[in-house]
């Protein structure tokens, strides 16, 4: 995902150091306390999103906000306000265009990202009919698919089986015509972060399986299993999902049970090939039973789900997430060496990464 130049126009202190710390991985970002100066930069430099809060200094947010898109001004520019309480006003200026999204000032900062950049991502998406129509059908299959997903927010509701299928019949449609390349680098651009980690992890698995000789429904499973593995996040609460930094142990635990939700979600969805279910509840074992939900060791775990941790270890570490910046593809092959034979299945370990370094396959 590309780094874009976000103004934030706070005019608390500690609010605005707090919002710049949660956006330094995934944005460049350009904090002010002033209205005045905000609306200064906003028309002199080039920005992609805009934060106003209500409280700034010589200036009111509202008055800014205005402002900026008076006239039908800065339409390019996503724009986010905070506020105390959604008025009358504020009601308004949403539905009549001034701004894209609201949220409470208090918001945590995970929730606070989760919102700013499903704003930024419904911008991107509005863009993606002028893209190659074959590249446009599977971005716009998967991200249909990923919202019928995540719009869920129980582990009881069940998933379409045959919309995660059609998405992954054209994932390897587009590895077989070549045109996978070109997905990907639109999909990078995209801000829903675990929207593009789905969508990664069944394009290596699906490149992996295509490499190794799978064909047929065999390869279009690899695919949905990469697509479906993290559908417990789900029920994931926001605040943990897009924290900005370390889990603290008891959010950890919390994030842990989004295998165990997997799981649960797709045992109850008719349809869902079973390696898919398996790989959803599996991907986070490890070969040497340090891995959950269950700490299965090598001999207990079938041969996708150790390909699929492989997979979602390096779609991981080359991500750019809320709380970390993302590592070279040279760099993140290093690092799947280092944790193979101890954590991850050396063998499928190996060939991944042959076959990544040899063929050149780029996700960026």
């Amino acid at each position: 995902m590309s780094r874009g130049k976000v103004l934030i126009a706070c005019g608390d202190e500690t609010k605005r150091q707090s919002l710049t710390r949660a956006m330094r991985f995934r944005s460049e970002v350009v904090p002010v306390g002033d209205g005045w100066l905000a609306l200064h930069l906003i028309n002199s430099d080039a920005f992609s999103a805009m934060v106003i809060a209500e409280k700034l200094d010589s200036l009111s947010g509202i008055d800014v906000a205005y402002s900026v898109r008076g006239d039908g001004g800065n339409m390019d520019v996503a724009v986010m306000f905070l506020a105390n309480k959604v008025s009358t006003r504020i009601r308004d200026m949403y539905e009549s265009g001034i701004i894209d999204c609201c949220i409470h000032e208090s918001a945590s900062d995970g929730a606070f990202l989760f919102s700013f950049y499903s704003m930024c991502a419904t911008r991107k998406e509005a863009k993606w009919s002028e893209l190659d129509p074959d590249v446009a059908r599977v971005l716009q299959s998967a991200r249909a698919t990923y919202n019928a997903i995540f719009s869920a927010q129980s582990a009881t509701i069940p998933l379409d089986a045959a919309q995660l299928e059609q998405t992954a019949d054209y994932i390897v449609d587009s590895l077989a015509t070549g045109r996978i390349t070109a997905v990907m680098n639109a999909a990078q651009h995209h801000d829903d972060s675990t929207f593009v980690h789905l969508l990664s992890v069944a394009t290596v698995l699906a490149f992996y399986g295509q490499a190794v000789g799978i064909k047929g429904r065999d390869l279009n499973v690899m695919a949905q299993a990469g697509f479906a593995h993290d559908i417990g996040k789900r029920v994931t609460p926001h605040a943990i999902l897009y924290k900005p930094g370390a889990l603290e142990s008891h959010e950890m635990q919390v994030m842990k049970y989004h295998a165990a939700d997997a799981g649960h979600i797709l045992r109850a969805s008719d349809g869902v090939p079973s390696e898919v279910i398996t790989v959803a509840e599996r991907h986070h074992e490890r070969i040497d039973g340090g891995g959950y939900p269950n700490g299965l060791k090598l001999g207990q775990l079938d041969e996708l789900s150790m390909v699929a941790s492989v997979g979602d270890i390096f779609c991981a570490l080359t991500d750019r997430r809320c709380y970390k910046p993302r590592l070279s593809e040279p760099e993140a092959l290093n690092m799947l060496q280092i944790m193979a034979g101890d954590h991850l299945e050396p063998h499928h370990t190996r060939t991944f990464v042959h076959l990544i370094r040899d063929t050149g396959f780029s996700l960026a």
